[in-house]
């Protein structure tokens, strides 16, 4: 059995991949990685290129972190600026990998309008995200006089991902067969 870490940083070709597995040839050596509880998968194509593995990435965070709902109390001096240093927040911490509107508008039950209509207001829902994200957001908050509120639990579930050229699969474990 080979674990997938291993070939962090090397030469690999995408031989074959179905939705419950991936086929690697590294160095004229075929190997099998089962899928435990995929999460999120980008691969479309057979290629070949360097192979990174992670298990702290931005990517990760949708997966490895618990989302908290996020409420806003007051409303902002400069609803604007507050949008601004909020996305800003949200980017610091995903370094772009995710679009920050996602969490605002998905899984929420609100969309950008309604979202931008509770910050005016200073009152509702505002976004649903991973903790470390509801963290930067704290710290921010103050420099704008708002009070949030979230709720739920910190909870950490680790995941893999590894990543080949501009495809990714993020799963719980590559299992080697």
């Amino acid at each position: 059995m080979v674990n997938i870490e291993k070939f962090h940083n090397k030469f690999v070709e995408i031989e074959k991949f179905q939705s419950t597995y991936l086929i690697l040839k590294v160095e004229n050596n075929l190997f099998r990685f089962d899928f435990k509880n995929k999460k999120e998968a980008f691969l479309k194509q057979k290629e070949s290129g360097k192979l990174f593995f992670y298990e702290q990435h931005p990517l990760l965070i949708n997966h490895n972190e618990n989302n908290l709902e996020v409420f806003i109390n007051s409303k902002p001096e400069n609803a604007e600026a507050f949008v601004q240093d909020l996305k800003n927040s949200i980017d610091e911490i995903t370094k772009d990998w995710r679009n920050w509107n996602d969490y605002i508008e998905i899984n929420t039950g609100i969309d950008y309008l309604i979202f931008l209509q509770n910050i005016q207001k200073g009152s509702g829902k505002i976004l649903k995200a991973p903790f470390s994200i509801v963290e930067n957001i704290e710290k921010m908050r103050s420099k704008h006089h708002v009070k949030i509120k979230y709720f739920g639990e910190k909870i950490i579930t680790p995941h893999q991902l590894i990543i080949i050229n501009n495809q990714f699969i993020i799963v719980e474990k590559f299992n080697s067969v």
